[in-house]
């Protein structure tokens, strides 16, 4: 029995990031075409009153050709984006992690980083992701559309979770969030690509003088910890003074 053609693109995500999905989800019908089929799982045109939530977005997964799957800061551990991104795999459809507000490509991590990744930040890594889902489309991308709204949105940081900053060399560059409930650990020695990190995330750092932090914190500036999320947090240090940061 030959195997069912797939058709369409499934765009996985949490809840939290419904509005970047549906933008996403606008552009490739602008890019391709406007009945290209697009399965969005928090959309209501994708899932009917009535229907049964996790059969319908299973059947769909199996269904899609690609599947885009949208990992931020807050998405990466989520489990059900994981086991989306699975299915997909399982179903031999095309799996594309796509790193969007704030993550870098080099934070992804197992299992997901033996997949091709990309990212919907600037113009070229859009270009880059229609061109592959117009090559296992077997569709030719139409030319100049504008996908500066897009690119605007999924650049903004996320904070969904609680956890707000970036994605550092396989750690985290906490501004906020959960942080202050894990142990402290000795101070780190502060890098540039530190600050570089933040900067890219949409925040604006600075060392703050240790013995007076109040001009800092008044200008709304918190202070910067390296952590794993789950079991340590440590200032960045040099010298006397301490990385700090704030959105914008």
């Amino acid at each position: 029995m030959p195997e069912e053609e797939k058709t369409g693109v499934f765009i996985s995500h949490i809840t939290e990031e419904r509005g970047t999905a549906l933008l996403l989800k606008d552009l490739l019908q602008k890019t391709f075409k406007r009945d290209l089929p697009i399965f969005v799982s928090s959309d209501y045109e994708s899932i009917s009153g009535g229907d049964v939530w996790f059969t319908t977005i299973v059947n769909g997964l199996k269904h899609c050709a690609v599947i885009v799957v949208l990992l931020s800061p807050d998405s990466l551990e989520r489990r059900w984006v994981n086991f989306e991104a699975g299915v997909g795999v399982g179903a031999k459809a095309t799996v594309i992690p796509v790193v969007t507000h704030g993550l870098e490509l080099s934070g992804v991590g197992h299992p997901l980083t033996s997949l091709h990744i990309r990212s919907i930040q600037t113009i070229a890594d859009v270009n880059a992701l229609m061109t592959d889902v117009g090559t296992k489309l077997g569709l030719i991308p139409r030319a100049l559309i504008d996908s500066s709204v897009l690119i605007a949105h999924a650049s903004q940081p996320s904070a969904g979770s609680g956890w707000i900053g970036v994605d550092w060399d396989d750690q985290f560059l906490a501004v906020g969030g959960p942080v202050l409930k894990l142990p402290k650990v000795d101070d780190q020695t502060f890098t540039k690509t530190q600050a570089d990190a933040l900067r890219k995330g949409g925040f604006s750092p600075h060392m703050a003088h240790r013995p007076n932090m109040k001009p800092s914190v008044d200008a709304g500036h918190k202070i910067v910890y390296l952590t794993d999320k789950k079991t340590y947090r440590a200032e960045l240090r040099d010298g006397d003074t301490i990385l700090v940061a704030k959105r914008g």
